[in-house]
């Protein structure tokens, strides 16, 4: 599997991870709070799937840290932030503002910048 697969997959699995964290987490914060915080935390079936899917992230990423050099991998972990914007657009329905939209091309540009700077 190439550099993209895993990469891929990292920030896949990662965003999903995340959003369903965002969205379990949300959930308890507007719970009655008669349960310790920490138990309700660990019997919310939207916080335990965001936590595993964000597990098999971390899998995808160490396998690309495996294989390719970490200064080349690393900048990549940053399309999380992109994946994140446009997925709380859909999921939570998140404004993306004009300065949002600057920084996710910045953000794109070094990718692509530090992806060419492979050997």
């Amino acid at each position: 599997m190439g550099i993209l697969v895993f990469i891929a997959g990292s920030t896949l699995f990662g965003v999903c991870g995340q959003l369903a964290l965002k969205h379990g987490m949300s959930k308890i914060a507007n719970a009655d709070g008669k349960d310790s915080l920490i138990l309700t935390m660990a019997l919310s079936p939207w916080v335990v799937g965001g936590l595993a899917t964000y597990g098999f992230g971390v899998l995808f990423w160490l396998m690309a840290l495996s294989r390719y050099e970490v200064s080349y991998v690393y900048p990549f972990a940053s399309l999380s932030y992109v994946g994140i914007i446009i997925g709380s657009y859909y999921v939570f329905n998140e404004r993306i503002n004009r300065l949002r939209l600057v920084g996710i091309s910045i953000i794109i540009a070094g990718v692509i910048i530090a992806g060419l700077s492979v050997n």
